[in-house]
């Protein structure tokens, strides 16, 4: 591993977020609620390459189905280096319906740990509307401090840009997000790329705006479909400054689709997050399918 000077450990904390709350939107494309689909499990080496290269840690989708209903879980464990700049675990968990829409989700809960604080988020969904949501910060006590914790729900709070009636409906969570009904005739048409996201991620809502890049050549899968996305702010964010959404927003951000094998899915071969002061790259290194 490479060392330089001028590292911060903000980079790893916005490679984690990014991985966490921007690319599970990204990372499945589902063809048809099937009551026969499959259980995946796909894992990914993320890592960043800038003035520090520095392998980041190992994250694990998991998508199970049972017809009609879904869950998908998503963990991920940071490397020693990463574990270094107080980079913590996370965790994700999402279930719902589905339907021959795509998915449908009806409860989610996201937990990640930065420093001395852990947030956990809780959000649940009825209908095609938000519902409940509920945010509990614990902070981590020194050598002679207590540790504190706080629960609040975020819509209700001016510190946070509010959020419309509108804003809350036709949502997806990250995790659901990451399945969608593929468009056009196959899952190497253009029109699989040319789509916008509406995803809460139990504060932010925000939109991700995918575009057609082109096809490229993989090692893993032969022909694969590239996109691009752009990370669109649209309310729940810190009224005095975001630093997860100014870097998401400073992100080029490309994916790399591939076929999952003997099933109707597409999954990403590589995530690329770009900015001036580097590349975080989430890539997948194992792919196991099970019920077929």
């Amino acid at each position: 591993m490479k060392r330089s000077g001028g590292f911060s450990p903000a980079v790893p904390r916005a490679v984690i977020g990014a991985v966490i709350l921007a690319t599970p939107a990204l990372l499945l494309t589902l063809t048809s609620a099937r009551a026969t689909s499959p259980s995946i499990s796909v894992t990914y080496e993320v890592e960043y390459d800038g003035l520090l290269s520095l392998d980041v840690g190992r994250a694990t989708v998991q998508y199970t189905s049972t017809g009609t209903a879904y869950q998908l879980a998503l963990s991920f464990r940071p490397s020693a280096s990463a574990h270094s700049f107080a980079v913590g675990p996370a965790l994700a968990r999402t279930s719902g319906a589905l339907s021959p829409q795509g998915l449908s989700p009806a409860s989610a809960t996201l937990d990640y740990s930065i420093r001395s604080l852990s947030e956990t988020r809780n959000f649940t969904f009825a209908g095609d509307r938000l519902q409940s949501v509920r945010i509990v910060k614990k902070k981590s006590g020194g050598l002679f401090k207590d540790s504190s914790a706080v629960a609040y729900d975020p819509r209700s709070l001016p510190a946070f840009t509010p959020l419309s009636d509108a804003d809350q409906k036709a949502v997806l969570d990250p995790l659901s997000a990451m399945f969608l009904p593929v468009a056009g005739t196959n899952g190497l048409d253009r029109t699989n790329c040319d789509r916008n996201l509406r995803i809460y991620d139990g504060r932010r809502r925000f939109d991700l705006v995918m575009s057609y890049v082109g096809l490229v050549k993989t090692d893993v899968a032969g022909e694969a479909l590239t996109c691009t996305a752009t990370y669109v702010p649209v309310a729940g964010e810190s009224v005095e400054g975001d630093e997860f959404s100014t870097k998401m927003r400073d992100y080029r951000i490309a994916v790399t689709l591939v076929p999952a094998p003997g099933s109707h899915f597409l999954i990403p071969a590589r995530i690329t997050l770009t900015d001036a002061g580097g590349a975080s790259v989430a890539e997948a290194k194992a792919i196991a399918l099970s019920g077929r």
